[in-house]
């Protein structure tokens, strides 16, 4: 037994036009093209599908057991068609984006990769979080096509970059914090107290970064960060877009630091491999983030 893709599209139509002439007309056969197509499907599968005793065919038992199967296999030679024809037109099979939310917003990724669908439906998309370093890391070892991070000073001459955003980080404690009582703190008063910062698991404890504090606490976390400054464990700098739910309830207080008196901007980068040969897909993404980054900044900028 062997079915052709045109007896189970001609079935298929059937069910969803009502009729073989309907069937026929959305297809663009005649009807007894149509008829003849379901009739050797029959004989092919040894029972009939449609009930024809009646004007508007219904499926046999039969028929339904075979309907979501049938569906099944269209649906796949179709997406078979799209993706060939996406190779032709260099669309990629699969990008992998990985970003940091300290630097953009999940939600800022999610109304990209709902766009993205849209134009490159055949495309599948890897979302991964990566803290601090950890999105370079993933692209130099080539298990990310694009990373999203805070900008570094340089880049490997093989890795091409793009800054697309400014994101607004601030000095926070818990609202019962000792520091949460001055009304003013200094790098001193910062120097007395534990430090929360964010790292990854190739980074470590960071041991070599400059910091203003001696006991530092680290986290590959960006929620178990907020987590355990909202419990008081310590200090951070962390980005206002985050925190804005917890600062308005006063849960999350932004300090009146006396050496930054007002939130200090990071730069944001989109980082690619430059050897890499960029398809309609990811040059959709570049363009999508950019322009989507530039429209954070500004709106990160004046909540700032």
């Amino acid at each position: 037994m062997q079915l052709s893709f045109e007896q189970l599209q001609a079935f298929l139509t059937t069910v969803e036009t009502g009729s073989f002439s309907a069937a026929a007309r959305k297809l663009g056969k005649a009807q007894s093209s149509i008829s003849g197509l379901i009739s050797n499907l029959e004989i092919d599968a040894g029972f009939e599908v449609f009930d024809r005793s009646k004007r508007t065919p219904p499926l046999t038992a039969e028929g339904l057991a075979l309907l979501n199967d049938i569906k099944s296999v269209l649906k796949s030679y179709n997406n078979l068609l799209s993706r060939i024809q996406n190779l032709n037109k260099d669309v990629e099979t699969e990008i992998s984006l990985a970003f940091d939310d300290l630097a953009l917003p999940v939600s800022l990724i999610l109304q990209v990769a709902s766009d993205f669908k849209e134009h490159f439906p055949n495309t599948s998309l890897m979302l991964l979080k990566a803290s601090h370093q950890q999105g370079y890391q993933l692209l130099k070892q080539g298990k990310a096509d694009l990373t999203i991070a805070i900008s570094q000073d340089d880049y490997p001459e093989n890795v091409a970059f793009r800054g697309i955003s400014h994101v607004h980080y601030g000095t926070v404690v818990s609202s019962s914090h000792p520091l949460a009582k001055l009304a003013q703190v200094t790098p001193y008063d910062l120097s007395q107290h534990r430090h929360l910062r964010i790292t990854d698991a190739d980074s470590g404890f960071r041991r070599f970064d400059s910091d203003l504090s001696s006991t530092i606490w680290f986290t590959n976390s960006s929620s178990l960060l907020i987590d355990a400054v909202s419990v008081g464990l310590g200090w951070a700098e962390l980005p206002l877009h985050l925190i804005r739910p917890q600062l308005a309830s006063g849960q999350l207080l932004k300090l009146p630091t006396s050496h930054q008196a007002v939130s200090f901007p990071h730069c944001v980068d989109m980082v690619w491999q430059s050897e890499t040969p960029v398809g309609q897909g990811m040059q959709w993404l570049l363009n999508a983030l950019t322009e989507q980054g530039i429209a954070f900044s500004k709106q990160s900028g004046e909540a700032g």
